[in-house]
C-alpha cells in the first residue's frame, strides 16, 4: 500500500472531484486522500478507487467532507490528508455509513462483502452470562439449583461492562 498512486479522475465535472471543486476544497488533496483511504480500507486497486469516487457516491462523499471540524471544533471542511482519513475512518465504523460504502463499491465494481449476521439480544445476553457469570443458560428450568446462582460482585461488574460495550458497538 505504500506504493499506491491514485489515478486521476475521469469525471472532472461530476463525482468526487467536481464536487470538491464546487465546494472550494483543494481537489487534488481530497482526491488523493480519499483514493488512498478507499484503497486501503476496502482493498481496492487505484482504478477501482477512481471508479467509486467518480460515481454518485463520490459526489455525496465529497459533500460529507464539509463536516470535518477544525481545531476549534467548527466544521470547515478538509484541511489535510490526516483530517480526511480520520473523518472517513469514523464514517466506516458506523454501520449505516459502512453499508453505504460497501453498497457503492458493489454497485460500481462488483466487489461483494461478506455479511455477518448480527447477534440477537438473547444471544448476546447468553454469551455474557456464560463468559462472565459462569451461567450455562438463561432459560428458566423451574429448578432452584438450576435457576439461582451465586455470583461474585466482580463477575457482575464484568458482565455489566460487557453489556455496556455490546450496546456501544451496536450503536455504531
Amino acid at each position: 500500500m505504500t506504493n499506491f498512486k491514485p489515478l486521476p479522475t475521469a469525471n472532472q465535472e461530476w463525482g468526487f472531484w467536481g464536487t470538491s471543486v464546487r465546494n472550494g476544497y483543494d481537489a487534488e488533496l481530497t482526491w488523493d486522500a480519499a483514493s488512498r483511504f478507499l484503497a486501503k480500507e476496502f482493498e481496492l486497486t487505484a482504478e477501482q478507487a477512481r471508479d467509486v469516487l467518480d460515481g454518485r457516491f463520490g459526489r455525496h462523499l465529497a459533500d460529507d467532507l464539509s463536516m470535518i471540524k477544525n481545531e476549534a471544533g467548527v466544521a470547515n471542511g478538509p484541511s489535510s490528508e490526516k483530517a480526511i482519513s480520520k473523518h472517513l475512518a469514523s464514517r466506516v465504523t458506523d454501520h449505516g455509513w459502512r453499508d453505504c460504502f460497501e453498497n457503492a463499491i458493489t454497485e460500481i465494481i462488483g466487489k461483494t462483502f461478506p455479511r455477518k449476521a448480527r447477534s440477537t439480544k438473547d444471544q448476546i445476553f447468553t454469551h455474557i452470562a456464560q463468559q462472565h457469570l459462569n451461567i450455562e443458560t438463561l432459560v428458566t428450568r423451574n429448578s432452584d439449583s438450576l435457576d439461582f446462582h451465586d455470583v461474585s460482585a466482580a463477575s457482575i461488574k464484568d458482565a455489566l461492562e460487557a453489556a455496556y460495550e455490546a450496546g456501544r458497538k451496536a450503536k455504531r
